[in-house]
């Protein structure tokens, strides 16, 4: 049974406080209906990002999910809407240019996003946020970290997996923000944000020392690092990609950094929330240990 959760339990921030929506248990799939722009009130009025952040959706406690075992979420299918919405707000995005307020609604049909009647961008489903709860005080739902959160990586497709370190038992999973098209950066601070459903499942794996959210898809491994700059998000990211080469392959941290320069790919998610996200990706091919072939593994969905 695919048990749905609606946007009656959505909430300003990742918090271990708020009691479970969901309970299910590892293999088991479930549906998170995603909030939008489009639902709030203040829309196309307010200059104020914060009162119209996007909630997330959840909690979603998962059976076997203890603090210090990391939560695989795997996403399974992403439905959206036909209509998303997009803003620009003074002293917001990452343009040197002064923006004013202004706002925008475009349709979705013939998988396309059409920014106006003869300007279409290829349909492009993605999940902007996604987490666990932190142990600690509860951050907004706009931001991220090793929690996961807003990282707004277009990597998070359906048929990816997602790696979240758990905090708190449970995990207590929440998830939302839904694109349906998103370029590196999210550089005027909206992506063509939508409502919808995210059809999701999870297991619980072990062994697996993670500081960070790891985001997986059939051919490349993917850390993502944050951090008040590009320069720490990336840094962050690169770190966690060379940790896990020397513990696959056995190679020196020269090596591993090496092997990442020729082979690897560094990228922006998000640059407009007052911390960063950033992505490196390698190709799963370059990972040869048994364990380690298993744990990052994105599974056929």
């Amino acid at each position: 049974m695919n048990t749905c959760l609606g946007i009656d339990h959505t909430h300003a921030r990742f918090d271990s406080t708020v009691p479970p929506a969901l309970r299910v248990e590892p293999g088991e799939v479930f549906t998170l209906r995603a909030a939008s722009l489009l639902d709030n009130e203040l829309f196309g009025v307010s200059d104020e990002y914060e009162r119209m952040a996007i909630p997330i959706t959840g909690p979603v406690h998962v059976q076997g999910a203890a603090a210090g075992t990391v939560l695989r979420v795997d996403v399974r299918r992403i439905r959206l809407a036909d209509a998303g919405a997009m803003v620009t707000i003074p002293g917001r995005g990452a343009f040197s240019h002064h923006m004013a307020r202004t706002h925008r609604v475009v349709r979705i049909r013939d998988g396309q996003v059409w920014f106006d009647d003869d300007t279409p961008i290829p349909l492009d489903p993605m999940v902007g946020k996604i987490g666990v709860s932190p142990a600690g005080p509860a951050p907004s739902s706009s931001t991220v970290g090793g929690f996961g959160g807003n990282m707004d990586c277009r990597e998070v497709r359906a048929g990816c997996s997602v790696l979240l370190p758990v905090q708190v038992d449970g995990a207590l999973l929440y998830a939302g923000d839904l694109h349906a098209a998103q370029g590196d950066g999210e550089s005027s601070m909206t992506a063509v944000e939508t409502a919808g459903e995210i059809e999701l499942s999870c297991a619980v794996l072990t062994d697996l020392p993670l500081a960070r959210p790891i985001v997986l898809t059939p051919d490349t491994v993917f850390t993502i690092g944050d951090g008040e700059s590009l320069d720490e998000a990336a840094r962050a990211a690169l770190d966690d990609m060379l940790a896990l080469l020397v513990a696959d392959r056995g190679w020196t941290p020269e090596e591993a950094a090496m092997f990442v320069s020729a082979a690897g790919n560094v990228g922006v998610c998000q640059l407009v929330n007052p911390r960063l996200s950033a992505r490196v990706g390698v190709p799963f091919s370059a990972f040869r240990s048994p364990r380690h072939r298993d744990l990052l593994r994105c599974p056929a969905l």
